[in-house]
């Protein structure tokens, strides 16, 4: 059955469901109490989560976002980036010069003295105690306190940067576009071995293009930019495989992409404008894209907790979910935390009413849980949850006392989401 006979179907047995709340393949959207673009997400486990945005919003999740409540930041300026390095300690960025703190899990923020007046756009924590900020102006900050002092660092050439991430207290990268440079080489990547203090560049873009909007590194060799042109609507991705010694240029497509998020060396998501969420399952080199629906939203950040749960937030509050890595059927984690030697079958039969049958294998003693979730992610049901020897097993969910619909069920190994895979309840 395709993935839009799927949906038709779907919105047959859910006739209040207007088609503006229609989200990408494999995405359901999430309740929030507030309607300012979200700017910045991130997660310090599956569960416990913050959002941040315009008008100094700022909010917050303990059950992996089936709930938001809106904390108190005590400012009003638009907060674009969010970053916390404990479930206590966390940092935002903001307009206007803005970075405050939290020691209390968000509950409150106080601000501190960044020493500068420009303008900052992002932010990368390798601890509780240091971390780095780039901004516009030739702005790039440095603490090794937790912010008590923000000292800034020297840089050879007049840049406005763009984005900064630092794998350890030494290794970090910086793009940055020459404000005085019309043509080629306006856009520049650079890399610090020494925490800051001395920088050398390693790549120039060959086009003007839009600025390098964010950069990503999943260890001292794999990283990633994207690169919008907003004039053409095109999105490039660039890969360094290398630690960026050399930088191969791959195409995103239209409907261009503003943030990114990888993983691990192959597996990523990007996010952009016009309903796109696209995935890769090979560092980038190709990837695949979401359902293009009318809706025109905008996303700009995105983070996902393992290959399967992650989180897209973007204009008007959005926030979408995925359980599956952004598709209808298995996504499954082949990352070392995962087990190889299991399989979890299909329902059957399926469609089904009430009865179905599950089948699930795995070799060797391992605590398993298989739940079952509706369309807006919430848990209904859990068919196991045990230590469970090697062998072959097959369990029942019996949907009588749940509406017709679409739900999911997922395959749970010592505490890891190892697949999850899409049914549907037909009464």
């Amino acid at each position: 059955m395709s993935s839009f006979i799927i949906l038709i179907f779907y919105l047959i047995l859910n006739p209040t469901i207007s088609y503006s709340q229609l989200v990408p393949e494999g995405w359901f959207q999430q309740l929030n109490p507030v309607n300012k673009d979200l700017k910045s997400v991130t997660f310090v486990n599956s569960q416990i989560g913050f959002a941040s945005g315009d008008s100094g919003v700022i909010i917050k999740t303990t059950n992996g976002g089936t709930n938001w409540f809106q904390l108190s930041s005590g400012s009003t300026d638009d907060l674009i980036k969010i970053t916390f390095t404990s479930i206590n300690t966390g940092y935002v960025i903001g307009t206007d010069s803005l970075i405050m703190k939290t020691t209390n899990s968000g509950l409150s923020w106080v601000r501190q003295n960044s020493n500068t007046n420009n303008s900052l756009t992002s932010s990368s924590f390798i601890n509780d105690a240091t971390g780095f900020i780039s901004g516009l102006n030739q702005t790039l900050l440095k603490t090794t306190n937790g912010g008590s002092n923000w000292n800034n660092l020297t840089f050879p050439e007049s840049l406005n940067f763009y984005s900064i991430f630092f794998i350890n207290n030494l290794t970090g990268w910086l793009s940055s576009e020459d404000p005085n440079l019309v043509g080629d080489s306006a856009l520049s990547i650079f890399k610090t071995t020494s925490g800051g203090i001395n920088w050398f560049k390693q790549y120039k873009h060959n086009r003007e293009f839009s600025p390098m909007l964010q950069l990503q590194f999943a260890d001292s060799l794999n990283g990633w930019s994207v690169i919008y042109l907003k004039a053409v609507d095109l999105s490039y991705l660039i890969r360094t495989t290398d630690g960026g010694n050399i930088w191969t240029e791959y195409p995103l497509g239209n409907s261009g992409n503003w943030c990114l998020f990888f993983i691990n060396q192959e597996k990523g998501w990007a996010a952009g404008p016009q309903n796109r969420i696209r995935r890769t399952t090979n560092g980038g080199e190709s990837w695949i894209n979401s359902i293009a629906l009318p809706a025109s939203i905008n996303y700009f950040s995105n983070y996902f907790a393992d290959s399967l749960v992650g989180w897209t937030v973007g204009a008007n509050g959005i926030i979408l979910k995925t359980t599956t890595g952004g598709v209808l059927t298995g996504f499954s984690n082949t990352t070392s935390e995962i087990p190889d030697n299991y399989s979890l079958s299909q329902n059957y039969p399926n469609p089904f009413n009430p009865n179905t049958i599950i089948n699930y294998k795995c070799s060797m003693f391992n605590y398993i849980s298989l739940k079952v979730y509706d369309i807006l992610g919430n848990e209904v049901a859990t068919l196991i949850n045990e230590n469970i020897p090697a062998g072959s097993y097959d369990v029942q969910f019996n949907g009588a006392d749940y509406p017709s619909g679409i739900y999911f069920y997922s395959f749970i190994i010592d505490g890891n989401v190892a697949n999850t895979k899409r049914m549907v309840l037909l009464k």
